[in-house]
């Protein structure tokens, strides 16, 4: 990490008090602009969402979040699910695509009821190339009454991946679903794992996924962890493409490639988090795959980003 003598934080902290003494010659005073909010995907606690989701939203919004992304409706009404966060102060801008079904898949998947291969098989016949447009209009009957802009296609199997063949019908396919999107009011977003970073051949898929797809219809959710495992630099990424990317996934990884609490690990956050509100991100979500602790991590995570923002 960057060793920074003064957070970022400080910095604007101290330009607003400065600011608060001194008056323009239109006689306002200057003013430090919002904060931006840290949020979460709920994925992170999926097990406790299980056995009690009233209670864990509740908790959510205690340690201070105001922002929350979903597995598209945790397989509940979505209108139960926006009065629990609304009841709690939370706004949701955003879903995973979790259409009626897949949830209960996804579920048994993290939770090893069911093989790997099953797991990865259901999950793809669920995204079928040749129906996106059902994909999306059902997510978008969840995303409506959510409240949600956006609809994130979260995840590209390393098997997907293995020729440009397949890449070129993963991004006809992104095209597609975007147009659908578009036309349902709502804005498509890709979410990256480490795989889209393995060159095939001499091209990387990422790369080509952001040269083939259409720029106003197709924005990304950069997850900095899987990025950061990839040897990618999300920073170069976002002044390579100003406009593209809209979310990240504050996630952190160690150098063995597993996930960590953020701060714990490779991630610059104090580096990356600047770079990407001028990039133009909007939204800023925690996730841990599959935490010992849900509560522990969401919390801690909380503890160490608020402050960077």
């Amino acid at each position: 990490m960057t060793d920074f003598a003064l957070s970022r934080r400080g910095l604007m902290g101290g330009a607003a008090m400065l600011a608060a003494g001194s008056m323009l010659a239109g006689g306002q005073v200057l003013a430090r602009g919002p904060k931006r909010q840290i949020g979460i995907q709920l994925y992170t606690l999926m097990t406790l969402l299980d056995t009690d989701f009233e209670g864990t939203v509740a908790k959510v919004a205690k340690m201070g979040y105001r922002e929350v992304e979903t597995l598209g409706s945790f397989g509940r009404d979505p209108a139960f699910v926006r009065e629990v966060f609304d009841r709690n102060g939370l706004v949701s801008p955003s879903q995973h695509i979790m259409p009626p079904g897949l949830y209960e898949v996804f579920d048994d998947g993290v939770a090893g009821r069911i093989d790997r291969a099953t797991f990865e098989r259901k999950f793809i016949e669920a995204f079928d190339f040749d129906h996106v447009e059902g994909l999306i209009d059902a997510c978008a009957r969840q995303a409506g009454p959510l409240g949600q802009k956006y609809i994130v296609w979260q995840i590209s199997w390393p098997s997907q991946l293995k020729s440009l063949e397949q890449i070129k019908q993963l991004i006809a396919a992104l095209n597609r679903a975007a147009q659908a999107a578009h036309d349902r009011g709502f804005q498509l977003a890709y979410h990256n794992h480490d795989q889209e970073f393995a060159k095939v051949g001499t091209d990387v898929p990422y790369d080509l996924i952001l040269q083939g797809t259409d720029p106003d219809k197709l924005k990304f959710e950069l997850d900095l962890a899987w990025a950061t495992k990839a040897g990618v630099d999300p920073v170069a990424y976002f002044k390579r493409h100003p406009g593209r990317f809209k979310m990240v996934h504050m996630k952190d990884v160690a150098a063995d490639g597993s996930v960590r609490d953020p701060g714990t690990g490779l991630v610059d956050f104090r580096r990356i988090i600047p770079a990407a509100e001028k990039a133009g991100i909007e939204h800023f979500f925690v996730e841990y795959d599959v935490p010992t602790d849900p509560l522990r991590t969401a919390a801690d995570a909380q503890k160490y980003l608020a402050p960077l923002m």
